[in-house]
């Protein structure tokens, strides 16, 4: 993805999210689930220069991957057998209609980093979609360094952050990277992107840390998106969307996004996205079955002549209201960070978790508050292509009140009107169409016009369901 910089909007309208600022907890060790985390800083009192980086790249880099996706389309064949035409135009009968085929043909090609020795990889949304349709490309290869190539499973992806989690499997032990903590990153931190640009196979380039919390470039185009790059001057170019931003110690400490270019070559400025926010679009996706975000419930507009985020409305009964957030209230701090726009407030709200208490300082009529606000979880519920029934992913209130085991996965039904009896209350969707589902929002990508096969969990019991979209 390449871009060229587009003014920040103002204004902006939100219902917000949890803080991707405070240091990342280690996560504990599920089965089939094992990334390793290092959150120690780097030592910046080392002498410089330093005469080599190959012995850490060594280590790093085989985890490095290319990604190349194939997509099905449709193909006019005509009418291809001459005798059939002959004899239609002989006995007077009309022409045959033109016979359509279904084709698997190249998509695309980007890079991606094994995360977990179980095959966990990651890669940006953007490379494993269809930028027509937005929807998940059919299929997903990953090559190692090696020349191995694996058939890849998209475990889930997040356009709003174009996070994309895949899941390779291998009789073999797979090389993986270790997660930093980007929150301890500097301006000047050495760094290398990874990674498999123009196709030519991997390829390392080095620079520094440029800048960090980089937000509103118009990066993200979907609404609702979250922008915190860190900007480094290391080479990136197409191909090397969804490669590694590796440190000096050979850590992960982002994925290589975009670049800022009038002409489409890398004239260094990349971008990429913090590993802070992988990490937890990672762990919900694998740990939880989908997106975990938290919710303060405001709207806020910008004010340019102040730091900070400005409240403009306050929802009835939300985590702000109930904490006593009011309408004007200037924020300046979440989570014992300073926020300076209301992008930043956004970002900080949408990667700290449901349940979190938060202290939350604002400046009203001059005087600087301290509130303490517990996060609701934001509720990714949204309308279905099939009338009267609404999902969510799930959480532990639904597998408490629908008695789900947390061995299920996949997307809840809590509400439904009867009209349609296959969505009752408490219906777990798990796959449409052979893909398993993480989201509301991949649900939607997944299904399609005419039969779909679903797959389905309901009070104990797996069973197959079709059913028609008109």
């Amino acid at each position: 993805m390449m871009k060229q910089l587009q003014p920040a909007f103002i204004g902006t309208i939100v219902s917000l999210f949890a803080l991707l600022f405070v240091t990342v907890p280690e996560l504990p060790a599920v089965s089939g689930f094992s990334p390793k985390y290092d959150d120690s800083k780097l030592d910046r009192t080392q002498p410089s220069p330093v005469a080599s980086y190959s012995p850490v790249l060594k280590k790093a880099t085989p985890a490095v991957v290319a990604v190349t996706t194939k997509q099905v389309v449709t193909r006019n064949l005509g009418r291809t057998d001459p005798l059939e035409d002959f004899l239609r135009r002989y006995y007077g009968l009309p022409r045959a209609p033109s016979r359509p085929r279904e084709e698997t043909v190249p998509a695309g090609i980007g890079s991606g980093v094994i995360v977990t020795p179980q095959g966990h990889t990651i890669t940006n949304a953007h490379v494993i979609t269809d930028p027509r349709t937005g929807k998940p490309v059919e299929e997903v290869t990953v090559k190692l360094v090696d020349k191995k190539e694996y058939e890849a499973k998209i475990i889930g992806f997040d356009k709003s952050t174009d996070i994309a989690v895949l899941k390779i499997d291998s009789p073999d032990a797979l090389p993986y990277v270790t997660l930093a903590n980007s929150d301890f990153l500097e301006v000047g931190d050495v760094v290398f992107a990874v990674g498999n640009p123009l196709g030519i196979g991997m390829t390392v380039t080095m620079g520094i840390v440029s800048a960090t919390r980089k937000s509103e470039l118009g990066i993200l185009r979907d609404e609702g998106s979250y922008e915190n790059f860190i900007q480094t001057d290391a080479s990136i170019n197409r191909g090397n969307s969804g490669g590694a931003l590796l440190d000096a110690k050979g850590r992960l400490i982002g994925i290589n996004t975009a670049i800022i270019s009038q002409t489409g070559a890398s004239i260094g400025i990349g971008l990429a996205i913090p590993v802070n926010m992988v990490r937890k679009v990672l762990s919900d996706f694998v740990k939880g079955g989908g997106l975990k975000r938290g919710f303060l419930g405001v709207s806020l507009k910008e004010d340019p002549s102040v730091q900070g985020a400005v409240i403009d409305s306050v929802e009835l009964d939300s985590p702000a209201e109930q904490a006593g957030l009011k309408s004007g209230d200037l924020i300046v701090n979440a989570g014992g960070r300073a926020v300076n726009s209301v992008n930043q407030l956004r970002v900080a709200i949408s990667q700290t978790p449901p349940g979190t208490r938060m202290l939350v300082q604002v400046l009203r009529e001059g005087r600087k508050l301290d509130f303490y606000v517990t996060l609701d979880l934001k509720q990714d519920s949204a309308k279905f292509p099939i009338p009267g029934v609404l999902l969510e992913s799930l959480t532990e209130t639904s597998r408490a009140k629908f008695e789900i085991p947390t061995s299920v996965r996949g997307i809840v039904v809590i509400k439904s009107s009867g009209e349609k009896q296959t969505f009752k209350e408490g219906v777990v969707l798990v796959e449409i169409n052979g893909y398993p589902i993480n989201s509301v929002e991949e649900a939607g990508f997944r299904l399609k016009r005419g039969i779909n096969r679903l797959y389905v969990w309901y009070r104990s019991k797996y069973q197959y369901l079709a059913y028609r979209i008109p």
